[in-house]
């Protein structure tokens, strides 16, 4: 949408002055009178009224002014048809002021005939000549405003604004006021408001809701019936009312594109000499189309319409065909050709529904109008009158129907209905007692098929060939288009192998095909079997693969059994001093060597639970070495009690290594956070020798209860010598108050720090303790609820060797954070 703004030159507006007489007050007499037109001088010379002697009157302030002058403009500055002079009286209107060179609306009222003679002949021809004019365009859109100059503030004198709202083709233009203030005045002489549309004025407007002069659109809606419209706002030189200035706001509007039904007849174009559309015209947002009635075509010029029936083709096995217009009497001149193409193999016949009726004559066979039908090229026969042919069996897949008229007559035409019969083909005999024929048809004839699938558990075969389905079918000459095939029962691959367990073929003979079934079994007593809800057996599905109870074909895991050694620990010794521990009483065992040996537990069948400080070191150099390069360099030794036999039987690789964040290798009295996880390369198969400890429930504290006894493994040093046998004590939890006090005692020697996530262990007279070599291996206790070992405690520091209390990391406060890091909930 376009809106054109633009200033009218004052020339055009102005063939015709007026000279308007100004409401004064006159000494003694009140002279209200209205605008209108004054006389002309013929004389073409400017002459001079009375002049109004000025009063001041006491004490009002006010100005009485007589008419000073008259003003006449040469006719040269207007277009021919105006007077030969047009001349006006000119006044001020009495206005309130301090001094004579006040002003008011921007009008001298100084001394009033020097300065309406000096002045007022300029000024006068100015406005009248030129005039004010205001443009501002807008935006093209589908809707917007139009308003006066300067709105909502009082438009401003000799003003000519003009604004062409212009809307997509199928819209029209809506036009209504949302506000209008405009001088009044008979036949809104003055200041007012022009509309156009179609080349149509759609009225002149102006004055004041509720005003009885002049003539204000109120609500009225103003539309148009193209997609344009004009809109002109005149303001003369003044507004004013007995003397005062009367300050008119203007107006506004809104505008809107709306949809224009060009399918209605009284919207239909001035310059149309018919309906749009020659049959059909449908109406849509913004345009409209045309369509034809059936038999008909829409033409290139898009609006009218013509029979086109002379390559009409059917290839449907069945349908109606008609002469035009069908029952309705059929056009002149007409060269219809009708084709029906179907498959080979099938026979059309044709049925002539009533009424039949084409022009003929009495005495000479169809010399009108005749309607031809030919079969692969034999002619069957020609047809006129109002006799119908019947049935007619072509015996062909081809038909061409001719019908041809003259350039008159009034008869109804004909209508056909065609059908068609198939050839048949042989009754379907399956090959297997398995296979089934869907649907299975008394009758098959030319184009009919029938679907081959198998019982369940079987697949569709042809040959060595595995068929997703099978349709047969029949085909023109009579016979099926591919041979019946087979089904053979089902065959599952072999089954997926568990990882540290087996499966067993329970049916018997033991094989594959569709219905048997396999059980799958974990290593017990080092695993335990983890299924997905459908337990461990598995039957072969007739989709061909292995699925359990639930209809799932992942296998189950065998996950690691934990905290259950072969041969537990049952007589107390001890590590100083002590008896050497039994192969499988603490299979979870690790010896490691980062920097010097150090122990460690394995947790799952790829973990190793130790201390950080094993890899780093309080107050060390290689602080600066990193994780990745330390875990390459680790060794990690599982399944045995001797060390020499540890070393022979090969290191465990080292893939990532997990420091907790809290520990500080800086601070060498402080030990929080003393714990690490090592990620080994490859899972260690689990055996006697070879057994994961479980970590201890978060929610049972009993484990560190004063005198709760637990067992410490390790090879550390015995005797001022690294041990070559792994050795164990029995060693009693100790409660925070007695380990506080006892340290406090030791304070002066060395200050170490006790935290939440400590505790310690051991006694003050016996001389059992851990030493040098046992860091990391853990501190295991029974929980007599599961009847299983578990790791309450990380060896982590002391003060000396058996000289009282060790210390070691509470395991409980971090199971959350190794759970995190190993991402298994198994424990």
């Amino acid at each position: 949408m376009q809106i054109k703004s633009s200033p009218k030159v004052s020339g055009n507006h102005f063939s015709a002055l007026f000279c308007r007489r100004e409401r004064w007050h006159l000494p003694g007499r009140d002279l209200t009178a209205p605008k209108s037109p004054l006389n002309v001088s013929q004389a073409g010379v400017r002459t001079r009224a009375t002049a109004i002697q000025q009063q001041r009157a006491a004490g009002s302030g006010i100005r009485e002014l007589r008419p000073v002058q008259a003003v006449c403009i040469p006719t040269f500055l207007f277009p021919p048809s105006a007077s030969s002079h047009l001349c006006r009286g000119e006044g001020l209107a009495a206005a309130r002021s301090s001094g004579p060179d006040s002003r008011q609306d921007g009008r001298a009222v100084g001394t009033a005939e020097e300065r309406m003679e000096m002045h007022s002949p300029f000024l006068l021809w100015a406005i009248l000549f030129f005039g004010v004019t205001s443009s501002s365009p807008v935006p093209g859109k589908l809707f917007g405003e139009i308003r006066s100059p300067n709105y909502p503030k009082p438009y401003p004198n000799n003003n000519i604004s003009s604004w062409d709202i212009i809307v997509p083709k199928g819209y029209v233009v809506k036009l209504t006021f949302r506000y209008f203030d405009l001088e009044p005045s008979e036949s809104c002489f003055y200041d007012y408001v022009k509309i156009k549309a179609d080349k149509k004025n759609l009225g002149r407007y102006c004055g004041q809701l509720g005003s009885t002069t002049g003539n204000h659109p109120g609500r009225k809606k103003f539309i148009s019936q193209g997609n344009r419209m004009h809109v002109e706002f005149h303001s003369d030189f003044s507004n004013e009312d007995n003397g005062t200035v009367i300050r008119y706001r203007g107006f506004l509007a809104y505008y809107q594109a709306v949809d224009l039904d060009e399918c209605d007849p009284n919207n239909a174009a001035e310059d149309s000499e018919g309906p749009r559309c020659q049959h059909i015209c449908h109406n849509y947002v913004g345009g409209y189309f045309c369509s034809c009635r059936p038999g008909y075509q829409l033409q290139s010029d898009r609006h009218s319409c013509k029979v086109e029936c002379s390559s009409e083709l059917y290839t449907e096995a069945s349908g109606y065909l008609s002469s035009p217009e069908y029952p309705q009497p059929y056009p002149e001149d007409l060269r219809c050709n009708y084709s029906i193409r179907l498959e080979k193999g099938l026979s059309i016949i044709l049925k002539f529904l009533k009424p039949f009726e084409i022009d003929d004559h009495q005495q000479v066979h169809c010399p009108y109008d005749q309607l031809k039908i030919q079969a692969q090229g034999r002619e069957i026969g020609e047809f006129c009158g109002k006799e119908s042919p019947g049935n007619i069996e072509t015996k062909s897949n081809e038909v061409d129907i001719l019908f041809l008229t003259d350039e008159s007559g009034f008869s109804r035409g004909w209508k056909i209905h065609y059908t068609s019969e198939k050839i048949r083909c042989p009754q379907p005999v399956p090959l297997d007692q398995f296979t089934v024929i869907r649907d299975l048809q008394p009758v098959y004839r030319y184009q009919d098929y029938f679907i081959v699938t198998c019982k369940t558990g079987y697949n569709l075969m042809k040959g060595s060939q595995k068929l997703l389905s099978f349709t047969a079918v029949c085909q023109a000459d009579g016979t099926w288009h591919q041979s019946m095939p087979r089904c053979e029962i089902v065959k599952c691959d072999n089954p997926t192998e568990l990882t540290n367990g087996v499966f067993n073929y329970v049916n018997k003979p033991a094989n594959n095909n569709y219905q048997s079934v396999i059980e799958y079994q974990c290593n017990e007593p080092y695993y335990h079997i983890v299924t997905r809800g459908g337990g461990g057996r598995f039957t072969c599905s007739p989709e061909g693969t292995w699925v359990d109870q639930a209809g799932q074909g992942r296998i189950p895991a065998c996950l690691p059994v934990c905290g259950k050694p072969n041969r537990p620990v049952a007589e107390i010794q001890r590590i100083l001093g002590g008896k050497q521990a039994n192969r499988g009483s603490f299979p979870w065992q690790a010896l490691t060597g980062i920097h010097g040996r150090g122990g460690g537990a394995l947790l799952g069948d790829r973990w190793i639970l130790t201390a950080a400080h094993t890899i780093l070191p309080k107050a060390s150099g290689g602080n600066d070495i990193s994780l990745d390069q330390l875990a390459e360099e680790a060794n990690v030794f599982l399944g045995h009690t001797d060390v020499d036999e540890l070393h022979k039987m090969g290191n465990h690789p080292v893939r990532r290594i997990f420091i907790h964040p809290d520990y500080n290798p800086k601070d060498e009295h402080n030990f929080n956070g003393d714990i690490a996880l090592l990620e080994l390369k490859h899972p260690v198969t689990l055996g006697p020798d070879v057994l994961p400890i479980c970590l201890p429930d978060t929610t049972n504290n009993t484990f560190y209860m004063d005198g709760h006894m637990g067992y410490v493994s390790g090879f550390g040093v015995e005797k001022n010598f690294l041990s070559n046998h792994l050795k164990y004590v029995n060693l009693p939890a100790v409660s925070r108050e007695k380990c506080q006090s006892w340290l406090d005692s030791k304070s002066r020697q060395m200050p170490m720090v006790f935290s939440e996530n400590m505790f310690c262990a051991g006694f003050l007279t016996v001389k059992r303790d851990t030493c040098q070599g046992d860091s990391g291996s853990v501190f295991t206790v029974l929980d007599s609820g599961s009847g299983r070992w578990v790791a309450t405690g990380v060896v982590s520091w002391g003060i000396g060797c058996a000289q009282g209390y060790g210390f070691y990391t509470k395991v409980l406060n971090y199971v959350d954070w190794i759970k995190g890091i190993i991402r298994e909930d198994t424990f």
